[in-house]
């Protein structure tokens, strides 16, 4: 499973104050491969990046020297979760160019719009004024273009894609313009599931990629999101429940160790401890039935491990 992502993209997050780092770090967790559109970027012989792995760390990493921007795209498990677009579509050329004129002239001119309202709302100024740069307003016009765009032309060649979009896509079209996407950016907004889910370093992020329970965790979350538009809260109510679940469903030794640290340390509202329930069944088949049954909890476990 794809998700597809630009620097147009990541350009929008950052107009809602999203760390273009912390929604690719999200990516990282929830798909295979991040299809990247390499519009913009300054890769190629006497360019600034050699490689696409290469641009994308220097557009997430700040501070320090180019070359010490440039470090993290060394790391292989970082640099093979992106795939250029040019490299899965039949004509590169035909593809730049088409970003623009798949999306219907009523979406064009809705966005349109919308991009005068974004820049008045943004420099305080009223409804009616056209006191400001014009330019602005091309800039967010067109990365809402390249977002959408990019989605609509990779899904209708037949590339498995999850379209991902930041709240700014949202904003502009509301209800009318139907993407089935997933609102990436809200998984793991608070800390009761994870702790500061942004501080996980890309090392923790590329391991918990190879981590056994991945593959639950993600069919949980995607089951999730076909039901419900507010994804963490969703997913916060579901866990909570199957830990529930998951103590019922544990030999009764180990439901009542388990029951009694887990009430000695559960704050208000809910919070997931470590938990070593599977492990601490005697019974394999037991335990691997838990395994699949909860593979997800276990995952979301490992990822707070990571952070200990």
């Amino acid at each position: 499973m794809y998700v597809a992502s630009s620097t147009s993209s990541l350009f929008n997050y950052q107009r809602d104050n999203i760390s273009p780092e912390a929604i690719l770090k999200r990516y990282a967790l929830l798909y295979d491969n991040i299809l990247f559109d390499r519009r913009g970027c300054p890769i190629g012989p006497g360019d600034i990046a050699e490689t696409l792995s290469e641009c994308i760390s220097m557009l997430i990493c700040e501070g320090g020297t180019l070359e010490e921007r440039k470090k993290l795209s060394k790391d292989k498990g970082f640099s093979n979760l992106f795939v250029d677009c040019w490299d899965v579509v039949d004509n590169a050329e035909k593809f730049h160019y088409e970003v623009f004129s798949t999306i219907d002239e009523d979406i064009q001119k809705r966005i349109g719009e919308f991009s005068h309202r974004e820049i008045r709302r943004v420099n305080g100024l009223p409804e009616d004024s056209y006191k400001y740069d014009i330019d602005d307003v091309k800039e967010i016009n067109g990365d809402i273009f390249i977002d959408i765009g990019v989605n609509k032309l990779l899904l209708e060649r037949g590339i498995e894609l999850v379209p991902s979009y930041s709240p700014i896509v949202g904003r502009a079209l509301k209800n009318e313009y139907d993407h089935n996407g997933i609102e990436c950016h809200s998984l793991f907004n608070n800390d009761i599931l994870v702790p500061d889910f942004d501080s996980l370093s890309w090392g923790e992020v590329i391991d918990l990629r190879g981590d056994k329970y991945l593959k639950a965790f993600r069919e949980t979350v995607f089951g999730i999101a076909t039901t419900s538009g507010d994804l963490d809260p969703a997913l916060v109510s579901k866990v909570q429940g199957d830990l529930w679940e998951l103590v019922a469903d544990a030999k009764p030794n180990v439901a009542r160790t388990f029951l009694s640290g887990f009430l000695g340390n559960l704050p208000s509202p809910t919070v997931l401890n470590p938990i070593g329930v599977a492990s601490a069944v005697e019974d394999v088949i037991e335990a691997r039935k838990l395994e699949k049954k909860y593979g997800h909890i276990f995952f979301i476990n490992n990822m707070r491990v990571a952070k200990i």
